[in-house]
């Protein structure tokens, strides 16, 4: 992947052209590889991007996200991109699944099968408030592994920069 221009005094645009390459050339990967490691780049709001750490798998997801949190406090992190695969579940009208999951009663990994899908996932957030997230479904079938239906939410709560 060609590293993308960073400009400081448009940080909240450099870091969304980031998270664009990073997703085209996470979906290339996937689809060459069949599977995507989970990694996190973290970027300051001078130099752009200043570290990128693979996340050995099966990191516990509270974990990962008070270790980031930290990261972003002792390293005065501007912007955050996480990649990987993750389970996930797309609301219905009037869903009550949807609600139970929202409030915590249940997992997506609790689900049925029929229920949840994976997704190749890529979650961005900034200190100026944006949160953005790609989900592309994966879909696999016997040896057959392709990318799917592709869902862009803007504006989901943030986790890594919440208190601020």
């Amino acid at each position: 992947m060609k590293e993308q221009e960073w400009i400081p005094t448009a940080k909240s645009p450099s870091l969304k052209k980031w998270a664009d390459g990073l997703r085209k050339e996470a979906r290339r990967l996937f689809l060459k590889d069949k599977t995507h490691g989970h990694m996190l780049f973290s970027f300051n709001g001078n130099d752009g991007l200043i570290s990128v750490n693979p996340i050995p798998p099966k990191t516990d997801q509270a974990q990962l996200n008070a270790s980031i949190i930290s990261a972003v406090k002792e390293h005065d992190l501007y912007g955050v991109i996480f990649i990987g695969e993750a389970w996930v579940y797309f609301p219905k009208e009037k869903d009550h699944t949807a609600r139970q999951l929202l409030d915590g009663e249940m997992r997506v990994s609790d689900l049925n099968d029929e229920d949840k899908k994976e997704a190749l996932f890529l979650r961005v957030e900034n200190r100026d408030g944006d949160c953005l997230l790609y989900l592309d479904e994966i879909v696999r079938d016997g040896d057959s592994v392709k990318l799917g239906e592709s869902r862009t939410i803007y504006g989901e709560d943030r986790s890594w920069f919440s208190d601020e």
